[in-house]
């Protein structure tokens, strides 16, 4: 390290005391940055300040620069391509605002983030090293560069440009300098708005200038006033030719004439071989039409055609050759309009530009060294020649407004002139229509009144039946059930929403068909009906109300559902004489057959298993009872026994029943929580068991903070801990775990899981930011794969009598399942059989800000 060269600022605040003067000295941006790079090359004593501007291809160019003593070369003004700063680095710049510090002579960079660039907030501003990729430390050599500080400047959500401090000798940045480096740039960034408001307002006001000046050209009374306009138009735009066209009024000239106005260069139409008879005037041309209403009118203003490069465009030959003739480039055409009138068309030619870049050193992809850094930043100029002159978006929305001025003045001309033209027929007709107005004011007021009560009573009835009609309309669409109205031959006239929605169509498709075969109508044993034996053409043919249930419809997928049905005939009148066609009530009732289902099922069940107690209890209780039998009083105390266990299995039963229940019906109620507590509380209820069957329970907890029932989470771990002593032969191990899975780097994780555990870690991806897996292992029996899902399932039990366990209610795992999905995750299991079963859940959680994992 060398010692710090003398500085004439001595403090952060006295530099950001300069600055902020000195940026309210002036407002001129190139100003205020020449300030910015001179104060902070005299603060940090650096060789070079530099400011590096962005442009939207990602090459760049250096407009601000301060060398001390000419320690380095100047780069300012020098271009550079936008591989010299990757585009995975200005990502990095704007979204983490990182700042980096390389030291060339260490081999490292510091890099220091303002933001997440996943979360976009703030973090700790600790600096982390790491080292520095070879290439950008011989880029940095090559420019004579051994330390060197890089700052972001943002402006509008956008990697406006760098701040770059560069030093040939190492050097090191302390913290207190990286902030008040990163407060310059804040400053620049305001700098920078302001600048751009003032850009934008001074634009503004060149724009309105140029209106009025045009405004005030075209309502002179001075000769030639198109003329004048038309110039100041091209001047202002830097065009090299326009052209005003004004067609005549059809009705005032039949034979086509109309008005032209050019100046300066004009396309040349002598080279379009057109025949004698055709105007030379190019906006009559049909190719010029054809051409128009086949480009596609500029994206920002509507009936405006700006083409930067005539070559880009469907340009028929001859209108290409009369323009490229006279090397005209770029066309801008206004189709000029008032009130919906066509005007004619405001044309503007521009000729191509020749553009010159410097650029600090010379990249040649056939240059073998150019697969290495830069080795030489020697300025070389590059020229280019016949390069399109685009219209841009400000110029594009002053020539419209021009032409809407162009348009105003030349439809009051001629508005004027037709109403010259016609008070000279006027008085003539007035005082013929006159008399033929008084003749007809007489029949017309009679008329009038016989119209106007015609038209009450019309009204009158189209509003009454235009009530009804939203009546009805507005039943039909609310009703829940499907309603469709079918004609004699069967097909459908009107449909409403539900019905359209369940069968899965579009409601518009449904009209017109032919319901029977789109529905494929069957009965309950899937055997379609013939239409002539439908119950609906019963409805069609008889006038018979049928009501029908259980049979099936067939959806758009081709999927059957079981229906209840109603089918009503329609008659034409009151006398129900003639049958016009009939409307079909139907709904879907494949979820009440499914809960009358399980319903059946449960309460099978529920009665076998309660049997099952009972008869035992009953069977004891009643050998216990009879008095004339001499039972021993072991074999008594035995039956006893007997009946106390199957009592306290059918308490088991009903409770966890209750519990299935009470667990789907009610709510969760979490609160913040530890998962530490939680597994010692599960592990400590569980201990007295453990230790009777001679198990060891291993806990292996991890202190996280999250949102849950712990009761719930308790029951959770318990009857996993229950399952696990229980099947576990005397003397092994259980063992309870949890960890946390970062699911930005989980792919190590997901191989060790089946299908179910991948499944799992989909869910807590779309609902956290991480997950929190807890795993019960023993080393029992383990389960068949055939069993693994269905042990989830409600009275599910595995057969235990090989190691003298007797089994529960079978709702245990059940329980687990509900309590682990209210949370929003997911159990599974996996088990060899022989080795022992592993039983997993997940718990999606939010890491706390700034805590730092286990």
């Amino acid at each position: 390290m060398i010692p710090q060269p003398m500085r004439s600022i001595k403090t952060p605040e006295e530099l950001l005391h300069r600055m902020t003067d000195r940026i309210r000295q002036s407002i001129e941006l190139p100003e205020i940055l020449s300030a910015t790079v001179d104060e902070m090359r005299r603060f940090l004593g650096t060789d070079r300040i530099k400011v590096y501007h962005f442009d939207d291809d990602g090459s760049g160019e250096v407009i601000a620069e301060a060398i001390r003593e000419q320690r380095l070369p100047s780069l300012l003004g020098h271009r550079f391509p936008a591989e010299d700063i990757p585009e995975y680095a200005r990502e990095m710049f704007l979204n983490a605002r990182q700042r980096t510090i390389v030291n060339v002579v260490k081999q490292e960079i510091g890099i220091s983030p303002l933001l997440c660039h996943t979360t976009q907030r703030p973090v700790a501003s600790n600096l982390w090293v790491r080292p520095v990729d070879p290439c950008h430390a011989e880029y940095l050599t090559a420019m004579g560069v051994r330390s060197s500080l890089v700052v972001p400047i943002l402006h509008r959500h956008q990697l406006w440009g760098l701040l770059v401090a560069h030093h040939s000798l190492p050097r090191r940045v302390s913290r207190k300098e990286l902030e008040v480096v990163q407060l310059i740039a804040d400053q620049v960034a305001v700098a920078i708005s302001h600048a751009s408001l003032l850009r934008l307002t001074r634009l503004q006001g060149q724009h309105e200038a140029l209106i009025n000046q045009v405004v005030s050209l075209l309502h002179s009374t001075a000769p030639d006033p198109f003329q004048k306009a038309l110039n100041q138009t091209m001047m202002a735009l830097q065009c090299i030719g326009g052209r005003l066209y004004i067609p005549g009024i059809p009705e005032k000239n039949p034979e086509g004439h109309c008005q032209l106005v050019i100046s300066g260069v004009q396309p040349e139409l002598s080279k379009m071989n057109l025949p004698a008879s055709q105007r030379w005037v190019l906006e009559q041309l049909p190719d010029w039409q054809t051409w128009l209403e086949a480009e596609a009118p500029n994206q920002l203003v509507d009936q405006l055609w700006a083409m930067g490069d005539i070559k880009q465009t469907q340009l028929p030959w001859t209108l290409a050759s009369a323009l490229m003739v006279k090397d005209i480039r770029g066309v801008l055409v206004a189709r000029l309009s008032h009130r919906n009138r066509f005007l004619g068309y405001l044309s503007l030619f521009r000729h191509s530009m020749d553009v010159e870049t410097v650029w600090a050193g010379r990249l040649d992809a056939s240059d073998p060294r150019q697969r290495r850094p830069r080795q030489s930043f020697e300025t070389w100029r590059e020229l280019k020649r016949a390069q399109v002159n685009p219209w841009t978006a400000q110029e594009i929305g002053l020539v419209q407004d021009l032409a809407d001025q162009f348009a105003s003045v030349i439809y009051q001309t001629q508005l004027y002139q037709e109403v010259q033209a016609l008070n000279t027929d006027l008085e003539s007709r007035v005082m013929q229509r006159t008399i033929e107005l008084q003749q007809l004011n007489e029949s017309l007021r009679q008329e009038i009144k016989q119209r106007e009560r015609t038209l009450q009573e019309l009204q009158q009835a189209r509003d009454s039946l235009k009530r009804l009609s939203h009546q009805n309309e507005l039943i039909l669409n609310s009703a829940g059930e499907g309603i469709y109205g079918i004609d004699p031959e069967g097909k459908a006239v009107f449909i409403n929403p539900a019905a359209a929605k369940t069968l899965g169509y579009a409601k518009e498709k449904l009209i017109g068909q032919f319901m029977h075969d789109l529905l494929n109508h069957a009965t309950a044993e899937k055997s379609p009906y013939a239409w002539e034996q439908s119950p609906i053409f019963k409805t069609l043919d008889q006038g018979q109300t049928h009501h029908g249930s259980g049979d099936l419809f067939e959806r758009q997928d081709g999927s059957n559902f079981p229906i209840e049905y109603i089918s009503t005939p329609i008659y034409e009148n009151d006398t129900n004489d003639t049958i016009v066609g009939a409307v079909v009530i139907f709904k879907d009732i494949t979820e009440r057959q499914v809960i009358e289902s399980m319903k059946d099922e449960f309460i099978a069940v529920v009665s076998h298993e309660l049997r099952t107690p009972l008869t035992s209890i009953r069977a004891a209780l009643g050998l216990l009872a009879e008095e004339t039998l001499e039972i021993p009083a072991s074999k008594r105390q035995r039956m006893v026994n007997i009946a106390f266990a199957n009592t306290k299995r059918l308490v088991r039963l009903v409770n966890d029943i209750l519990d299935v229940e009470r667990i789907k019906l009610s709510t969760l109620n979490p609160k913040k929580c530890n998962l530490a507590k939680i597994m010692a509380q599960a592990a400590d209820e569980m201990c007295a068991m453990a230790e009777d069957r001679d198990i060891h329970l291993d806990v292996f907890p991890i202190s996280v903070q999250l949102w849950a029932a712990p009761d719930r989470l308790i029951q959770t771990l318990t009857n996993l801990l229950s399952n696990a002593i229980k099947f576990s032969p005397i003397g092994t191990t259980v063992e309870m775990r949890a960890q946390q899975v970062d699911l930005n780097n989980a792919s190590s994780f997901k191989k060790e899981l089946n299908p179910q555990g991948k499944a799992a870690i989909q869910l807590g991806l779309d609902r956290s930011e991480a997950l929190l897996l807890i795993q019960v292992k023993d080393q029992g029996q383990g389960i068949p794969n055939d069993k693994i899902e269905a042990i989830f399932g409600r009275f599910e039990q595995l057969d235990a009598s090989d190691i003298g366990h007797q089994g529960g209610t079978g709702l245990g795992l059940a329980i687990c399942r509900s309590i682990v999905q209210q949370h929003g995750g997911k159990i599974w299991a996996q088990s060899t059989v022989g080795l022992g079963s592993t039983f997993y859940f997940t718990l999606p959680y939010v890491p706390e800000s700034g805590r730092t994992a286990p």
